[in-house]
């Protein structure tokens, strides 16, 4: 539903003309009149989800201030209180990320772009509801927009990306070596990719690409169902096959996170090991495909993201990115410390191509 926004999110939306709060009520006003055009209830949502997969923590709460005092009955005020409630922080800082759309599938997110040798750049690819398994300013709500850019790319064709990005290239390769010359990965402290569902595995492929520090990727789709999409839209898998296969030095960090409840996101992760240096990760009692979702219910989501991040979200030193023993479950099931957020089981796998 992304021209039902289209104005709201396009590209240059946090140029220097006006100021944040200008930029703001100007989406405010976007919004309202969106919203009044809309006669049915999937109408609104439609609206909603779209406008939630790209505003900021900022914009929240500049949206959920002005639309106070609407009835409590408004669809706009439930929305906006519900949006709201769930930031998972709702920290007001010294800096604040603002958005800006290089095009029309890439969104960057950032604070103080002069300052980005402090900082990790995250890459995020996006499943094929266009976010991160919830709402964008909840994910960026728990990162300090001091220490963090992020990126957010967007597939609507929902091909895992294989038909590139409209506006900078047709095909996977094409639209990340582009990217690259929008943003200058060197000047960052360090760089990760983060895939969601669909964006796994683009995510671990970018990792490798573009030479990042680490792919983390989430309840990622097995290879083969992958390459089963590609094919049923008459895409080739060789390319995303070769990069898999492919072991460039310094090779990246890979992080793989499922359900431990989630069969076939087991046997997916299972089966992308065997493809590719990796780590596991189990979340335990978690049974559903949304990982972050269920994270984020629990009031866990902040040290979540800051586990598999391997570093602080607050602060600059980073934290070790060996699993701590408060983290982990051994192989004898014991229970593990809180927080609940800890229940994870950590399974590292030698290089494949490397096995006798």
């Amino acid at each position: 539903m992304t021209a039902a926004v289209s104005a709201l999110t396009e590209p240059g939306a946090a140029d220097g003309a006006s100021s944040p709060m200008q930029r703001m009520d100007r989406a405010l006003r976007l919004y309202r009149r969106r919203i009044s055009r809309c006669r049915t209830q999937n109408q609104l949502n439609r609206v909603n989800i779209a406008v939630e997969n790209y505003v900021t923590p900022a914009e929240v709460r500049y949206f959920h201030t002005a639309l106070a005092g609407e009835p409590a009955e408004s669809p706009a005020y439930q929305w906006i209180t519900r949006l709201a409630r769930g930031m998972p922080n709702n920290i007001v800082r010294p800096v604040e990320f603002e958005r800006r759309g290089l095009c029309k599938g890439v969104t960057h997110y950032s604070a103080n772009p002069s300052s980005a040798a402090q900082k990790t750049l995250i890459i995020g690819f996006t499943g094929i509801a266009h976010r991160l398994m919830m709402p964008t300013p909840w994910v960026l709500d728990c990162l300090n927009p001091a220490l963090y850019d992020v990126v957010l790319l967007r597939d609507f064709a929902r091909v895992a990306y294989a038909s590139g990005i409209p506006g900078l290239g047709g095909d996977f390769h094409t639209a990340l070596s582009k990217l690259s010359t929008h943003l200058d990965r060197g000047a960052y402290r360090d760089a990760i990719s983060f895939g969601t569902s669909a964006g796994g595995v683009p995510a671990i492929l970018a990792a490798i690409l573009l030479s990042l520090d680490k792919a983390i990727a989430i309840s990622p789709q097995e290879f083969g169902r992958v390459a089963a999409l590609l094919g049923r839209h008459g895409l080739s898998d060789t390319a995303y096959a070769s990069l898999l296969a492919s072991r460039p030095q310094p090779f990246p960090e890979v992080l793989i996170v499922c359900a431990a409840e989630h069969g076939d996101d087991m046997a997916a992760a299972a089966s992308l090991q065997r493809r590719v240096p990796a780590r596991v990760l189990k979340v335990r009692g978690c049974a559903g495909h949304v990982v972050l979702g269920w994270q984020h219910a629990h009031g866990m989501l902040p040290p979540f993201l800051a586990k598999i991040l391997g570093q602080s979200l607050e602060r600059q030193a980073p934290a070790s990115t060996a699993l701590a023993a408060s983290w982990v479950v051994g192989s004898s099931g014991g229970p593990s410390p809180q927080p609940t957020v800890a229940r994870t089981q950590d399974h590292p796998e030698p290089d494949p191509s490397h096995a006798s």
